[in-house]
């Protein structure tokens, strides 16, 4: 199949150029101490993570249970965190069930009712689950507000039935800041923050194995930082319309293709909406055409041609659009059409879509 015969709306990988972000993301984690654990909320795919495994990454972070889950069924075998708080008895023997099935696998949490209730549910089983202790370092969502407060979780981790690994931050504050200088004031301001939790749980004879943290917008700084052993970068692998904004290092990827339904002057309305492009982080700009996105309804989009720009669109033509957040489009899709130049090598099952339990 060539790329024009794709129905649409269709969301297309450029092989060679996510196999090049693939690469570049490696070179930078090949000789330092940290290493890179992508995160798999960005592809939910397991044919891209099989490749960013075989360049080396040590894991897979995923977002939530139900990510990880999906990912095992697929048959990838590896060590998986998962950078979230799981609450709950049907979740956690969920976890546990899930642990028997992979090599390693390792949560989040922040506070002692969530690992009282982890040591109850491995009760009489003989899964192994490892705990890092999320700390919060901007973001103001979960994790512990203090070095003290982690010491004591770390302590109570240590008397349980789970096993003590570490710690974790996410700077996701300053990720997405524009302005470079601004974006590592931010980012080291945030790893001062979890250096000082791993200071104390070291003074307290309980130094983490384990140091995580940083995405895209940051890895090369929190990824520099000595004590943080792994990085969780994962929008890297496609780069989205507002990454592309933070950093120039990595290509587009992934692209929406839409057809053209009808064309009024400079508005084009084309066949992909709400329904299969998101607009949290705002609307998508043409991927190689003058024109960008300024609405969208359930199954319509408003596309405006840029003022002076002489673009003979008509119905029956496509477009390919950037999404200004691939993560949530891509939970929108079943597939990727993976293709290398014109021509549609694969089709990808996006497995993760969904799996928000």
């Amino acid at each position: 199949m060539r790329v024009a015969e794709i129905d649409t709306p269709a969301l297309v990988v450029d092989l060679e150029r996510m196999e090049r972000n693939i690469a570049a993301m490696a070179r930078f984690f090949a000789s330092r101490p940290a290493k890179l654990r992508p995160h798999w909320k960005t592809p939910k795919c397991a044919e891209v993570v099989r490749r960013q495994l075989a360049a080396g990454a040590i894991g897979v972070t995923c977002a939530k249970l139900g990510e990880a889950e999906a990912l095992a069924a697929t048959g990838v075998r590896t060590s998986v965190l998962i950078a979230n708080q799981l609450v709950g008895p049907a979740k956690l023997a969920r976890l546990v069930t899930l642990a028997k099935d992979l090599p390693e696998l390792i949560v989040a949490v922040d506070s002692a009712a969530q690992v009282d209730a982890l040591d109850a549910a491995l009760a009489g089983s003989s899964a192994r689950v490892g705990v890092l202790i999320e700390a919060d370092i901007g973001m103001h969502r979960c994790g512990t507000d203090t070095p003290e407060e982690s010491v004591a979780l770390a302590r109570r981790i240590a008397a349980s039935r789970a096993a003590y690994r570490g710690v974790m931050g996410y700077e996701g504050h300053a990720v997405l800041v524009p302005d470079a200088g601004k974006r590592k004031e931010l980012a080291e301001a945030a790893i001062g923050q979890l250096v000082a939790h791993v200071a104390a749980l070291r003074q307290a004879g309980l130094a983490p194995e384990i140091v995580s943290a940083g995405g895209t917008g940051t890895f090369e700084l929190t990824g520099s930082t000595s004590g943080v052993t792994e990085i969780q970068a994962g929008s890297y692998v496609f780069m989205d319309g507002r990454y592309s904004t933070v950093r120039s290092d990595f290509e587009t990827a992934l692209t929406l293709h839409t057809t053209v339904l009808r064309r009024r002057g400079r508005l084009v309305i084309t066949d992909a909406g709400v329904k299969s492009l998101s607009n949290d982080f705002g609307l998508p700009r043409g991927a190689d055409l003058p024109l960008g996105v300024v609405g969208l309804s359930e199954e319509h989009g408003h596309l405006l041609i840029d003022e002076g720009a002489d673009l003979p669109l008509a119905p029956g033509d496509r477009i390919r659009l950037v999404p200004s957040h691939g993560d949530t489009t891509i939970n929108l899709h079943d597939r990727y059409y993976a293709a290398r130049g014109e021509q549609v090598e694969e089709v990808w099952p996006i497995v993760g879509r969904g799996r928000f339990v």
